[in-house]
């Protein structure tokens, strides 16, 4: 009997959506038992948003500030064979429930030298997020032998519509009656159970060793040139607008508010501008670096963290 674990937070029910079919093969045997371990902030996080709520939260979850979770229902002496975190990038960052999660001593014991598989669900931004959670995991002596993005297909413009109607008034379908359904498409929760059959051949061989390349033939590993560069802007320029609205005051403070309206306006604001561009300076650039572009590519594909 194998024991694997999964940790993971959800507000909406999509990871858990996406972990089930990832882990279909594994449910459908007896020679698996499956733990479930559902982070909870102590102080509960609003769903639906408000979108002044929303906002506020991206200060401490770009600083990497832990809250306070409610405790663990695993049992820590379990010896456990595999490992599953499934996460949603926050502003290009870890969400802040598993990032506190990953800085707690029980993370320490958990994870240590534990082959892990990270399942992210998100609008379409993830590659910083994922850095982070390499270094977590490096602190943690735990090994990184996959990693699977479930990611909406839509158009970056169109999905920052879609995620905000979702996350900030619950519509998935169909939002004004003519943008698409956000969310994780049916065509990649398909295929998840074959990357699943893919991650016991490994489990049972104790071979990780040509997984994430599997998993990346499958196509469920999504690197767009345009996000990449997108993101690259972010993450320069986040930790900057983050201590920015910090110095005003902790989360839910009244005297940061003001800074916290001008950030979600100055945010949708700069996607909406820069975002075509940077589609347009994408599609040109692997005519000129293409390269540099493939190198980045095949990097973000992989588990390996830079030096």
């Amino acid at each position: 009997m194998k024991n694997i674990l999964v940790i993971y937070f959800t507000q909406t029910g999509q990871a858990k959506q996406c972990i089930d079919a990832v882990l279909k093969p594994f449910t459908q045997n007896p020679n698996y038992k499956i733990h479930y371990e559902l982070i909870q902030p102590k102080k509960k996080f609003s769903y639906p948003w408000k979108y002044t709520e929303f906002m506020d939260v991206f200060p401490e979850n770009v600083q990497g500030i832990p809250c306070e979770l409610e405790s663990l229902k695993t049992d820590l002496s379990i010896n456990f064979d595999l490992i599953f975190i499934a996460y949603q990038p926050w502003f290009l960052s870890v969400c802040r429930p598993i990032n506190s999660f990953l800085l707690s001593t029980e993370a320490k014991q958990l994870l240590n030298n534990k082959p892990v598989i990270t399942i992210i669900n998100c609008r379409n931004m993830w590659l910083t997020a994922q850095e982070k959670m390499k270094i977590h995991l490096k602190k943690l002596n735990a090994n990184l032998v996959g990693n699977i993005t479930f990611v909406d297909k839509s158009a970056n413009l169109t999905s920052l519509v879609t995620v905000l109607a979702f996350e900030l008034s619950g519509v998935k379908e169909k939002f004004m009656g003519f943008f698409p359904k956000y969310g994780v498409s049916d065509k990649d929760l398909a295929i998840a159970p074959e990357v699943g059959i893919l991650i016991e051949n490994a489990l049972n061989k104790n071979d990780f060793s040509t997984l994430q390349s599997n998993i990346v033939s499958k196509k469920l590993v999504s690197v767009k040139s345009n996000l990449l560069l997108l993101e690259g802007r972010g993450k320069v320029l986040f930790p900057l607008y983050a201590n920015y609205i910090s110095k005003k005051g902790t989360a839910g403070s009244k005297d940061r508010k003001t800074r916290v309206r001008i950030f979600g306006i100055v945010l949708p604001t700069a996607i909406l501008i820069f975002s075509p561009i940077i589609t347009l300076v994408s599609r040109l650039a692997p005519l000129i670096v293409s390269r540099k572009i493939k190198k980045e590519i095949d990097y973000y594909s992989q588990n390996t963290l830079r030096n």
